[in-house]
């Protein structure tokens, strides 16, 4: 799971950042951290499936600001499109030249073969990005794709057909499509109390279902969402969630290597 960080682009029009993005990237950091330490360097046992809404949450927001912020940006949406490329092949140079794969594998996204997975679909999502702008006019139209978007995932659930980087290319294009439509940072702060009820519940009721019948994945795009609402209004000025969001990138390597380094050196003993 691999957070880029791609939000350096985006910014209120009084030039602030917009710190409930920030924190809820810290939160869907601090998640992938505790993922990798319990995979890698403890003995517990457990479904990862639980975890699944932090790489399907980076990918929604990497979305929501290409619709909301870079949205008829074409030469910044390049230059993150590239940059996201760049840094999954660079970092799979080991997997690449050590492993061999054949072109179904990468075009699928085996992540028993490749590192930094999530960065592909990233970086495809983020092209398509560019024509998804002039197709996608209105909510009506952002709505009915998405619809068709989640009926072709859950079909290929059903049929036991599954991409790692064809699902998570259709989480980002609904991100997009939510980006484009609808304010999030703007909702946030105008919830009601009985609403945020509904936000918890919404943010928790996923995991019973991922309990009796795995992944169904509307609604965990829906706990993402609640999941930003409840952390941007419970740590939208959380200073060390904030820090997290903003050097995602780095700490998303950092850690990774710590841990590599630190399962290494377990094994030896």
């Amino acid at each position: 799971m691999a957070p880029p960080k791609i939000f350096s682009y985006y910014k209120h029009m009084t030039g602030q950042r917009i710190t409930s993005y920030d924190a809820f990237r810290g939160l869907l950091l601090a998640g992938m951290v505790v993922f990798h330490l319990l995979v890698n360097l403890s003995d517990i046992k457990f479904d990862q499936n639980y975890f699944y809404w932090v790489p399907l949450g980076f990918m929604l927001f990497l979305g929501i600001i290409l619709g909301k912020f870079l949205d008829g940006k074409n030469k910044k949406t390049i230059t993150l499109g590239i940059k996201l490329a760049a840094i999954f092949l660079i970092l799979n140079i080991p997997n690449l030249i050590s492993k061999s794969y054949t072109p179904s594998q990468l075009i699928i996204g085996d992540q028993q073969i490749f590192s930094f997975e999530i960065l592909l679909p990233m970086s495809i999502a983020t092209f398509i990005s560019i024509g998804l702008n002039k197709f996608v006019k209105n909510y009506k139209t952002a709505l009915i794709a998405s619809l068709a978007l989640l009926f072709a995932l859950t079909y290929l659930y059903l049929i036991n057909v599954y991409s790692y980087n064809l699902s998570f290319l259709i989480y980002g294009i609904i991100g997009y499509f939510i980006g484009k439509n609808l304010d999030l940072d703007n909702i946030s702060k105008n919830i009601s109390n009985k609403i945020f009820l509904v936000v918890i519940f919404a943010s928790l009721a996923p995991f019973l279902a991922i309990n009796h019948a795995g992944i169904i994945e509307v609604l965990i795009i829906l706990q993402v969402l609640a999941l930003y609402f409840l952390t941007a209004k419970l740590f939208n000025k959380n200073k060390l969630l904030i820090i997290l969001g903003k050097h995602s990138l780095f700490l998303y390597v950092a850690h990774i290597v710590v841990i590599k380094i630190a399962s290494s050196l377990i094994q030896k003993l």
